[in-house]
């Protein structure tokens, strides 16, 4: 998702392909036409037949059934996008490096504790980017995976490296004890928004519409 120059996925198609021997299908998502016409054209020119990229903005493509949902920054809410496709295709594996966090500070109101740190820009900025990815990790367990976030590359090469994965949890582990959890982390997103003024958080929003919708059919 957000294929971009197409790097990422043609590697993940050669390791999956020529390495590990899958029949795989891969499709790069990318919202720059000219960018999809040049990836299509090396892999024609390679024969990589499971391999295609098409135009489309993250939210509105189709993703079907999916097995792995990729998206490498992502920016800003495209990310939250990305996420809630793999959830409603019930990917097995999500895995996003988020950037651009741009959705949550504008909303932020500083706890009256942290006032005096939070009046400067840095800080708070730096405190949306955990709190954006944060909220987006407990919303992961929320929709039945368990979730992981860490740096996968060194500082020094980017700010930009936080990886946060996603694998789903098996229905059969859903039991009563998980319920519990489930409820718990509603409680506990609440009480994050609240302590922070957060209105509203992009991926919370498209899971909630689509429980309600589902509720309505």
């Amino acid at each position: 998702m957000g294929s971009g120059k197409g790097y990422l996925t043609f590697a993940a198609y050669d390791y999956f392909k020529n390495r590990l021997g899958i029949h795989v299908q891969v499709t790069g998502v990318e919202a720059r036409q000219e960018l999809v016409d040049i990836c299509n054209e090396v892999a024609a020119a390679g024969e990589f037949t499971g391999l295609k990229f098409v135009n489309s903005n993250i939210g509105e493509f189709d993703v079907g059934n999916v097995d792995i949902l990729i998206a490498l920054h992502a920016c800003n809410t495209a990310t939250d996008d990305a996420i809630f496709k793999g959830i409603s295709a019930n990917a097995g594996l999500i895995i996003v490096a988020p950037c651009c966090h741009q959705e949550l500070r504008p909303q932020m109101r500083s706890p009256e504790m942290l006032k005096d740190i939070l009046k400067h820009g840095v800080m708070l900025e730096r405190v949306a980017e955990t709190i954006t990815d944060g909220l987006r990790s407990m919303l992961l367990e929320r929709s039945g995976y368990s979730a992981k976030l860490f740096e996968f590359v060194p500082t020094e090469h980017t700010p930009k490296n936080n990886m946060l994965v996603g694998t789903r949890t098996p229905s059969s582990a859903m039991d009563a004890k998980a319920s519990s959890r489930l409820a718990e982390l509603d409680q506990r997103i609440k009480q994050i928004k609240d302590l922070y003024d957060i209105k509203e958080q992009h991926l919370e929003t498209l899971l909630d519409s689509r429980s309600k919708a589902s509720h309505q059919a």
